[in-house]
């Protein structure tokens, strides 16, 4: 089975048109190489269409870079930090932008942050246990 774009298959996983994955961001190319990793994984099960990722401050594209080149069918939009947790950032900061940028054609959904996922919080109890040598 080929990729869902290229099959033709719009992103309507739980509603969304689209997914925009939000990281905080670094000016070290570095820092950016695991989230522009889990970015290509992302568009190549969705459709490079269907997936962005986006980020806070200090780099780009920033969120409202990516909003604006959003396809004009898009209507509703996922905004899945990958934080660990809520901050201030996400108390304050990400919810101004997404109300400045939504508008009567376009819904923008602020996601929980990874880090509350209990899949995630799993991964990291299993990644601490490996390091002290426990299974």
């Amino acid at each position: 089975m080929g990729n869902r774009e290229t099959l033709g298959i719009k992103m309507q996983h739980k509603g969304y048109d689209h997914i925009i994955l939000l990281a905080h961001g670094s000016p070290d190319p570095l820092w950016k190489q695991p989230f522009e990793a889990l970015y290509q994984d992302v568009s190549k099960s969705y459709g490079e269409s269907n997936a962005s990722l986006a980020y806070m401050e200090l780099t780009s594209p920033s969120l409202e870079d990516v909003v604006a080149l959003l396809n004009k069918d898009v209507r509703k939009v996922a905004v899945l930090p990958l934080f660990l947790a809520v901050g201030r950032h996400l108390r304050h900061d990400v919810p101004a932008q997404i109300k400045a940028l939504q508008n009567d054609h376009l819904q923008i959904d602020l996601l929980p942050p990874i880090g509350d996922d209990v899949i995630v919080k799993q991964a990291m109890q299993t990644v601490v246990a490996n390091h002290l040598g426990k299974v």
